[in-house]
């Protein structure tokens, strides 16, 4: 492709100025530049993006309707770099997504490819001009090579050393849109040889690679979001303040928000949430190293729900749930358990206490035996809450008489019905006898003086016999005492 380069008059006198260098050189390289792109029109012109019509409430109103227009859903108003200097923002051309599938949608300031195809405009790729992926923004840029010298830049943007664009004034206040503020800590990821990356403006990214030629699957959603949660995030984030800002950084499990990991041949450094506590961690089965074909899920939640069927898990290796929490299982219809040998404890008395609740509780042993052993065995009825529970173990009658009782344990009403009849009929009887002992004893007396010679024994006799009834009785009524008792709101067998 030939160039020509423009016949630019010199003057015939006086000494040049800076000016006059930097007038010559614009005159002389805007139309070699405009003969390039109209050389390379097929491939595509660098523009500035202006306006980004990214959401519904950015979107004019449809001349048609007063809905929005969403024709300009994903469209972009630009301004080509080299030829479109003066033309103003409300007077500039809207492009379109070329590729609906995939859209990376540009920011202000950003400069992308475009291409006029059928009296149409369309934009492409965004240009990498920092290797920084949160943005790629350097506003006026399409406007540096304009010609005169009242012309100013409205760049709000500055290149710094690190060749990173940041605000003059202060980062926070930039917007690069109607909400996009950017954030140049979001670090690009350290790529491998062979690795394909997509990587988003906002630390979640997706990597396509291998480690030594075993293939690997890494997706990521916030970029060492959780660092302050271990040793190895604090010093990570002092090593990166010696680095510049578009330095790359590699995922990290632990330390990035949300992770899901899938190796052939890798060792992940995963640390577990309960591996701080060896009682609860299971060391039994979980590995030493988390190695080999695996997939990883780790996040500050995990969540899984199905809308129609089922949930279904298969292993040819154990299954184990360790949690520093409580875990439970809930079902409508019931649960089922299935295996050899059951467990449920520990024999190192770390588990304190089971505790079945339920309107009807079977323990069947249809082969066996059924074998409950412990130091006390404690059978209640039922109750209104945990707290009575709480206070009808420390005593049987409940301190505070507002609290109901616990209910019998056995078949209170039936038992308190012939309890009541029994302690009657013994009431009844021990007063009878009571009576029948002094009238033996009263006959015994008068015997002895009516009959001399056996009067001794005969009264011996009768005081014996009336011994013996006083003892009767007082067994008796030691034992009514007991009867009562038999009424419990708790049966201990011992």
């Amino acid at each position: 492709m030939k160039i020509k380069l423009p016949e630019l008059s010199l003057k015939a006198t006086g000494f040049t100025n800076l000016f006059d260098v930097d007038n010559h050189i614009r005159k002389m390289l805007s139309p070699v530049i405009n003969q390039i792109n109209v050389g390379k029109a097929d491939e595509g012109e660098l523009a500035e993006v202006v306006k980004v019509y990214a959401t519904e409430e950015q979107l004019d109103e449809s001349p048609i309707d007063d809905e929005p227009d969403y024709k300009f859903l994903g469209a972009i108003r630009f301004r080509k770099v080299f030829t479109q200097q003066h033309i103003p923002d409300d007077q500039l051309m809207v492009a379109y997504p070329l590729n609906l599938n995939v859209i990376d949608f540009p920011v202000k300031g950003e400069t992308v490819f475009i291409q006029k195809i059928y009296d149409k405009f369309y934009y492409t790729d965004r240009v990498n001009m920092f290797n920084n992926p949160n943005n790629a923004a350097a506003r006026g840029a399409s406007q540096k090579f304009n010609i005169g010298k009242n012309t100013q830049s409205d760049k709000t943007l500055d290149t710094a050393e690190t060749g990173i664009s940041e605000n003059k004034e202060s980062q926070d206040e930039v917007f690069l849109g109607e909400y996009f503020r950017p954030n140049f800590n979001v670090r690009s990821l350290v790529p491998n040889e062979g690795d394909t990356l997509i990587q988003g403006r906002f630390g979640n990214t997706l990597r396509l690679g291998s480690i030594n030629n075993s293939p690997t699957i890494k997706l990521r959603a916030g970029q060492i979001s959780d660092y302050e949660k271990f040793d190895e995030g604090n010093n990570l984030i002092e090593e990166l303040e010696g680095k510049a800002l578009n330095a790359p950084l590699e995922e990290n499990i632990n330390l990035d928000a949300s992770s899901m990991w899938m190796t052939t041949d890798e060792t992940v450094s995963l640390t577990p949430a309960t591996l701080e506590d060896t009682n609860i961690y299971p060391i039994d089965t979980a590995p030493e190293e988390f190695s080999g074909k695996q997939i990883i899920f780790n996040s500050g939640r995990l969540i899984f729900n199905s809308k129609e069927n089922g949930i279904l898990g298969f292993s040819n290796g154990p299954i184990d749930f360790s949690t520093l929490n409580s875990f439970g299982v809930a079902a409508k219809q019931g649960i089922s358990l299935y295996a050899p040998n059951i467990i449920i404890g520990r024999e190192d008395k770390l588990t304190k206490n089971i505790v079945l609740k339920s309107n009807d509780v079977s323990v069947r042993a249809d082969k066996g035996d059924a074998v409950v052993r412990a130091n006390r065995i404690i059978l209640q009825g039922p109750l209104e809450g945990e707290q009575q529970r709480l206070l009808n173990l420390k005593s049987k009658a409940p301190s505070n008489p507002n609290v109901e009782r616990l209910t019998k344990a056995v078949r209170g009403a039936e038992l308190e019905d012939a309890l009541k009849l029994m302690l009657d009929i013994q009431k009844k009887t021990t007063k009878h006898l009571n009576k029948i002992s002094q009238i033996v004893a009263t006959l015994a007396t008068k015997t002895a003086a009516l009959i001399p010679p056996a009067g001794q024994e005969a009264a011996d006799a009768g005081l014996l016999s009336a011994q013996t009834l006083q003892q009767l009785v007082d067994s008796l009524e030691v034992q009514m005492s007991k009867l009562p008792n038999i009424l419990s709101d708790t049966v201990e067998l011992e």
